[in-house]
């Protein structure tokens, strides 16, 4: 049905490969609806780490830890088992 399509390439076309040498030249200069919030202008700080003990990442970490302690304990009870 499609002389121009091949099941494994796709479509196939008399494509000529062309080799095109050009330059880019970047424009270091800062936008003026950016002006004071690019870290041309910003003096970076690094960020300050909080440790929230109540907070939502900490009671998963918390859950995950003991999920993964229960599961350890099992798998010991499990090989204990086994060797009996």
């Amino acid at each position: 049905d499609y002389p121009d399509f091949d099941e494994e390439h796709g479509l196939l076309g008399n494509f000529e490969e062309t080799e095109e040498q050009f330059e880019i030249e970047r424009n270091e200069a800062e936008p003026l609806f950016l002006r004071g919030q690019t870290k041309l202008s910003v003096a970076m700080s690094p960020i300050k780490i909080v440790r929230n003990p109540d907070g939502s990442m900490q009671r998963a970490a918390m859950t995950q830890s003991a999920l993964a302690k229960e599961r350890r304990e099992l798998q010991e009870q499990q090989q204990r088992a086994a060797m009996e």
